[in-house]
C-alpha cells in the first residue's frame, strides 16, 4: 500500500502521546487464530465479550460461521519499507519511502489430526478475517472497518492463505503443519485488545 499524499496539510501536527505515563500496551503471544468471512461483525466489543455470543457463531450454519484454528505457535512480522531510488537516483542518495510491505503472519499447528488439517485447507478458497487471541484470553480486534469508518468489532483482512502439508518430527523434533497468511499494509492502525476472558481459549467448533 502507498503512502498517501498528505496535501494539503494540517495546520498543525495532530497530537500522539498526550499523557505523561501512558499505559503500555502488549498482546503477547498468540494462542489461537478465529476465522470468519469477510465483512462479518460483532456490533460492540461488549458483546464480543458475552461467550454465548461466540457459541452462536461457531454453531451457525450460515455465512456468519465463526472458526477456531486450534492452538498455535507463532508471530505477525511487520512487512518493510516499500522504497524507490538511492545513489544517483535521488537527492543526497536517500530513497523515497512509498509504502510498506505487507505484514507476514507464520504459525505452526502443532500435532494436529490431519483430518482437521483437511478441513483448515477449505478455507483457502475463502475471502477472510482473522482474530488473535492471546495467553490471557483477550482478542486482538479492528474497533473500525478496515479502510472505512464503520465502527464495531471487526476482524483484520486476511490475503494468500496457505495451509502446508504435514511436516513430521524427528527424534528431537514434533509433527506439525505451517499456517501461513499476509495482512495489507496498516492492518494495524485500528487494533485494539479486549479484557482478559477465562473461556476465549477454550472456544471449539461445532
Amino acid at each position: 500500500m502507498s503512502i498517501t499524499t498528505c496535501c494539503p496539510k494540517s495546520t498543525t501536527l495532530a497530537s500522539a502521546v498526550t499523557v505523561l505515563y501512558p499505559c503500555p500496551q502488549e498482546f503477547g503471544q498468540i494462542q489461537k487464530l478465529i476465522f470468519w468471512r469477510r465483512g462479518n461483525k460483532i456490533a460492540s466489543l461488549a458483546t464480543a465479550l458475552i461467550s454465548t455470543t461466540w457459541t452462536t457463531l461457531l454453531t451457525a450454519t450460515g455465512a456468519t460461521k465463526a472458526l477456531v484454528a486450534g492452538f498455535t505457535i507463532g508471530k505477525i512480522t511487520p512487512g518493510d519499507p516499500r522504497e524507490a531510488g538511492g545513489g544517483n537516483e535521488t537527492k543526497d542518495g536517500i530513497p523515497v519511502v512509498i509504502g510498506n510491505n505487507p505484514s507476514t503472519a507464520e504459525f505452526m499447528l502443532i500435532q494436529q489430526d490431519q483430518d482437521v488439517i483437511k478441513q483448515l485447507k477449505k478455507l483457502q478458497c475463502e475471502s477472510l478475517d482473522v482474530i488473535p487471541v492471546n495467553e490471557n484470553g483477550q482478542f486482538m480486534y479492528a474497533d473500525t472497518l478496515f479502510g472505512g469508518i464503520a465502527t464495531g468489532f471487526y476482524g483484520f483482512p486476511v490475503a494468500g492463505l496457505s495451509i502446508g502439508d504435514l511436516e513430521t518430527g524427528d527424534f528431537d523434533g514434533k509433527d506439525q503443519n505451517k499456517l501461513k497468511f499476509f495482512l495489507p499494509a496498516n492492518w494495524s492502525n485500528d487494533a485494539e485488545i479486549s479484557a482478559a476472558t477465562s473461556w476465549a481459549l477454550t472456544l471449539i467448533n461445532s
